[in-house]
């Protein structure tokens, strides 16, 4: 893909909606995910992996628990930390109770707690619309993140450009996958995250035909290209982008094929 088109043209990230989706607590769900980033004690990234990977298989049984996939933080300011993510929720979930909160409470607190420096919470909700995943996320192993901040009164603009080049891209059958959420909750304001899935770092050149291609042809060319990317880039100004990597042991459950 076009990096140059892609930083400030396309389509967005929050995900992650950003990243591989989580299971669901019931078939029916309105796309809300936890997504939490951690800061591991100096030196304690390799045992704060076990010990989250020990608490997980402690709570498999638990009915209601949410499950985590982890990510290693591999580009950008934080470097060395992790994200984790569980999806797929209804807003009623984060409100349940369950007989076992205060003893795995209890048990965080003693084996992994003491590994982490600091978190940070967030709320996303996934933009469904603006969405296209791959059916299968066997074998995706990095996802590239990019977070866009909608300027004021720009909301609505905001997703009309973004319906026209989605669209776009879904018609014009291009090569790419991504993912799209605002964040409900935390971070900054107006804050829309993109997610783009790849299977190894290979699969991160630029995709035959490319962004601009499709986009042009289905828009009419260069020109109506062009004014489309200023319009829809006057609606939005670019955050911080990162590059992370999915952690399958720290995310297994027990039940990992």
């Amino acid at each position: 893909m076009n990096r140059r088109y892609l930083t400030w043209a396309v389509v967005l990230l929050a995900a992650l909606c950003w990243l591989i989706p989580a299971q669901a607590q019931d078939e029916a769900n309105e796309g809300v995910a936890d997504l939490v980033w951690i800061t591991p004690k100096p030196g304690k990234g390799p045992d704060l992996e076990k010990a989250i990977r020990d608490y997980h298989l402690w709570v498999a049984d638990k009915e209601g628990a949410f499950r985590y996939s982890w990510f290693a933080v591999e580009t950008g300011p934080r470097t060395g930390e992790y994200v984790a993510r569980s999806g797929d929720h209804n807003w009623a979930d984060f409100d349940a109770e369950h007989d076992w909160d205060d003893e795995a409470g209890e048990k965080f607190a003693a084996d992994v707690q003491p590994l982490i420096e600091s978190v940070e919470r967030r709320l996303t909700v996934e933009m469904e619309e603006f969405t296209h995943w791959p059916e299968d996320f066997t074998g995706y192993t990095h996802f590239e993140v990019t977070l866009w901040y909608v300027k004021p009164g720009q909301y609505g603009n905001f997703r009309a450009g973004l319906e026209k080049i989605h669209k776009a891209l879904t018609e014009g059958g291009y090569g790419q996958y991504y993912g799209f959420a605002s964040t409900a909750s935390g971070g900054k304001g107006n804050e829309v995250s993109l997610v783009l899935p790849h299977k190894g770092y290979a699969d991160m050149a630029e995709n035959d035909p490319s962004f601009f291609d499709v986009v042009s042809e289905a828009v009419g060319g260069p020109e109506a290209f062009a004014a489309l990317m200023e319009e829809f880039g006057s609606t939005y100004h670019i955050g911080q982008s990162h590059l992370v990597r999915y952690l399958p042991e720290a995310s297994d459950y027990g039940d990992e094929d």
